[in-house]
């Protein structure tokens, strides 16, 4: 199962997010009102540690992006993004508009976004991350710890021997 997010800079303080499965996408925006790299990158390490719901905002001027991830099953989640004409607004998840919305391997939702993250760090490097998101920095600890996540989970782990045989007590 493919799935894809492309996250680029454009501008000073904008950002564009295109979301993919192979079946279906969307193509979202966030302003620098919010970390929306970050909170992306912070909410893959959640999926690849096994949290079982994560909810985060790209800000809009006016509106906002809301994710919504859920675990339905075992390495499976499900993410969702509504849109919401206000921001701020606090409004439940039920009135907000579906914009996306797809299954797919925990691991390949984080490996996505790892992706995506270390294309911007590419292009931009820290400092001119920094330079044109303005109040927060590119998530540099956040993506080591994805990193890590997604290495530790794919490692091949060796096989548990059984354990010795013991004789029988007399």
């Amino acid at each position: 199962m493919t799935f894809a997010i492309g996250y680029r800079l454009v501008g000073t303080g904008w950002a564009a997010c295109d979301v993919s499965n192979g079946q279906s996408s969307c193509h979202i925006t966030a302003s620098y009102l919010s970390d929306a790299l970050g909170q992306l990158v912070l909410a893959a390490t959640a999926v690849a540690a096994g949290f079982r719901c994560v909810t985060f905002n790209f800000d809009e001027e006016p509106g906002e992006y809301r994710w919504v991830i859920t675990s339905p099953g075992l390495n499976e989640i499900e993410v969702e993004i509504l849109s919401f004409d206000e921001l701020y607004g606090d409004q439940p998840d039920s009135e907000g508009r579906s914009v996306f919305k797809a299954r797919c391997p925990s691991e390949t939702f984080a490996k996505a976004v790892q992706a995506a993250a270390l294309q911007v760090l590419d292009t931009h490097g820290e400092a001119e991350y920094l330079e044109r998101w303005m109040d927060y920095p590119f998530p540099t600890a956040q993506l080591a710890e994805l990193t890590r996540l997604i290495t530790s989970n794919t490692t091949p782990h060796p096989s548990p021997q059984p354990p010795a045989s013991r004789p029988d007590p007399p």
